[in-house]
């Protein structure tokens, strides 16, 4: 019988969110980053530069470690792209979503 892995759950801002992150996806666990409601404006602003906003339009974007980048231009989110070469290094998928946003860091077995 096959277990899930267990899902390292965070929280940012976090004292100890990148560490905490580094060290779930060296040992190939799935992580959850739960962000501030706040940034959910600004997000889809960097992620789709040239559409216009309804404040109802969700974001549901998948990637690789590039999808950090946009992210992290997000004011608050910076760190974040702290995380890029762990997640390029062990091939993590990285999924967002929004209105309340949550950032899903995933090993690519468990797609």
């Amino acid at each position: 019988m096959t277990r899930e892995p267990t899902t390292v759950a965070l929280r940012w801002p976090g004292t100890r969110t990148l560490k905490a992150a580094r060290a779930a996806i060296r040992r190939g666990l799935p992580v959850d980053i739960e962000l501030p409601l706040e940034v959910h404006y600004a997000l889809y602003k960097h992620l789709h530069p040239d559409r216009l906003h309804r404040p109802s339009e969700d974001i549901d974007t998948s990637g690789g470690a590039e999808l950090l980048a946009p992210i992290a231009t997000v004011a608050g989110l910076q760190d974040l792209k702290e995380l890029e070469p762990a997640v390029r290094t062990a091939r993590y998928h990285v999924h967002l979503t929004s209105p309340e946003p949550r950032l899903r860091l995933t090993p690519p077995d468990a797609r």
